[in-house]
């Protein structure tokens, strides 16, 4: 027997040891990387699969996160659908004894998201979760993650100083989120949650000047990555963070007066909704109400924005919700802002608002009504962004 296939058979009785030992305990997801830079970031573009289909065009590499090695070599993959399995992993028919897989490939690799076929830079790892699911994880680097996003939060076609306006917000977003989530399976998500991210095919020319033009820019506030949020219309006002979650009351974040974004389409909205409907969707978060009779505002916070709401059953009955979880349960997007005034209509009420979105951060309607102004980029994300500094990213301590 060589020293290779005893040094191969080594490590695979340490490796079925280790999927017993992880089956008994639960499996550990936050595991060891032994390549991750601090220009990549980690992106679950699947979670809670049963399966991933998975595509390969060109050599690739099966590797061991946890070291490095590399366990298989291959020339390509047809369209394979990967399963957990007893041990670990199963491959097409080919089980690997492991919870979690690193594709590396030598161009690109794809995968089925929502019956779509997307193409992703960089490299795949494939999780085995406690629960016997699937988590598939982009990590790629840094500016080639803000080239799949600028397409999906802004439109290619705008200014180009907005564009580098958003591609500076989306990028220290990234990094606020790579230093919070050090410890976590994954950075951020690829949908509104965190940032909405589409991989190689979202690329577009313009978008990808802007990420060019940037490259590594991101904004700090008294020495640290600042949490760069940002919204569609802020309708005359941004938001201050700590109203909305556990933040401390920071200049950057606090709100600023914005006469920008009054050409949005979401500036002025209305929408028209069933007392019925309402009812119901507090109803299966908790609330215990019968027909609602009157939605009346309690307060408003300096922005102008709902903080609390009261609600007045039709046999008397009163309830008060934040307009914060108010508008979550009815839909964020039906409810557009927390800036609006209810009209009551029989078993009907109006809700006549402006702007879209938490409203805290940076406006980007806002930001390209700026633009069109003809100001420049970094004064644009200094007046969203009061006392930021912009520097390069390597420069900054992540984790």
């Amino acid at each position: 027997m060589t020293s290779v296939m005893k040094k191969r058979i080594l490590k695979m009785i340490v490796l079925l040891l280790l999927a017993l030992s992880l089956s008994a305990s639960g499996q550990a997801e936050d595991v060891k990387d032994f390549n991750r830079g601090k220009d990549m970031i980690r992106i679950a573009v699947i979670k809670d699969a049963q399966s991933v289909t998975l595509r390969i065009r060109g050599h690739y590499d099966i590797v061991d996160p946890r070291d490095g090695e590399v366990i298989e070599s291959r020339r390509r993959m047809k369209r394979t659908k990967i399963v957990p399995s007893t041990h670990g992993i199963q491959v097409g028919s080919f089980e690997f004894v492991q919870d979690r897989l690193r594709f590396i490939p030598k161009r690109d690799v794809s995968l089925m998201v929502q019956d779509k076929e997307r193409r992703y830079r960089g490299f795949i790892d494939i999780v085995r979760t406690k629960d016997d699911k699937l988590l598939a994880i982009n990590i790629v680097n840094v500016e080639d993650y803000i080239r799949g996003v600028l397409y999906h939060e802004v439109s290619h076609r705008w200014p180009m100083e907005a564009l580098k306006v958003q591609a500076v917000a989306a990028r220290t977003y990234a990094l606020y989120r790579m230093k919070t989530h050090s410890k976590s399976p994954y950075d951020v998500t690829n949908d509104i949650y965190s940032q909405v991210y589409g991989g190689r095919i979202s690329e577009k020319y313009r978008t990808n000047i802007a990420v060019a033009r940037t490259e590594g820019e991101v904004m700090l506030f008294n020495g640290e990555i600042l949490p760069a949020y940002y919204h569609a219309t802020c309708g005359g006002h941004s938001e201050n963070a700590a109203e909305l979650w556990n933040h401390e009351s920071m200049l950057p974040l606090r709100g600023v007066t914005c006469r920008f974004c009054m050409e949005s389409p979401h500036y002025n909205w209305k929408k028209n909704i069933r007392l019925k409907d309402i009812q119901e969707k507090l109803n299966a978060n908790g609330y215990n109400l019968g027909l609602i009779k009157e939605i009346r505002v309690i307060d408003r916070n300096p922005s102008e924005r709902i903080k609390t709401l009261e609600l007045v059953t039709r046999d008397g009955k009163k309830a008060t919700v934040s307009g914060k979880d108010f508008r979550q349960i009815i839909g964020p997007n039906v409810i557009k802002s927390n800036n609006y005034y209810v009209v009551m209509k029989g078993y009907y009420c109006d809700f006549i608002g402006k702007g879209w979105g938490h409203g805290v951060g940076m406006c980007q309607w806002g930001a390209q009504g700026m633009a069109r102004q003809r100001f420049e980029y970094k004064d644009i994300l200094e007046f969203y962004y009061p006392g930021i500094h912009i520097t390069d990213f390597m420069s900054v301590k992540i984790f």
